[in-house]
């Protein structure tokens, strides 16, 4: 495919999905031997503003904490769709969320507001916690 080609095509998939600069060069690096056109398409796409990863991971944070997910979860589901590892590290230390009291809000939502006091129970609501994506300093805040 040539570079127009390739810019075209890659509109048509923007039109349809938002993609990350990463994964949309990966799409378009399977089209064409040619990297450099591939990468002067991704360029002129971030440039003409239709590739926009910072405000894509900002879209996906709040995706994820409307779900009650965890810095952890956070950051590799995001990590999965090709986004530069620094760039969500700084987006979602910036995003200025509570990680302990969304930590607690979460086991609260899903189980009661008091915390159990048998062992059982426990390793139950703690399991859930860290499959949400919560470390378990924040989980050990949420019982308190």
């Amino acid at each position: 495919m040539s570079e127009n080609e390739l810019y075209d095509y890659a509109i048509t998939l923007l039109a349809k999905k938002d993609y990350s600069s990463g994964s949309l060069h990966r799409l378009l690096s399977k089209l064409t031997e040619k990297e450099e056109d591939v990468d002067r398409v991704v360029r002129r796409l971030s440039d003409n503003h239709y590739l926009n990863d910072t405000q894509l991971i900002n879209n996906l944070i709040d995706k994820h904490i409307k779900k009650f997910h965890g810095p952890t979860r956070i950051k590799q589901e995001i990590r999965q769709k090709g986004f530069p590892q620094e760039l969500i590290e700084q987006k979602i230390e910036a995003s200025g969320i509570d990680w302990y009291s969304l930590a607690k809000e979460a086991r609260i939502k899903k189980f009661s507001d008091t915390p159990s006091s048998e062992q059982k129970e426990k390793a139950k609501q703690i399991r859930y916690l860290q499959y949400k994506g919560f470390s378990m300093d924040m989980i050990f805040e949420s019982f308190s």
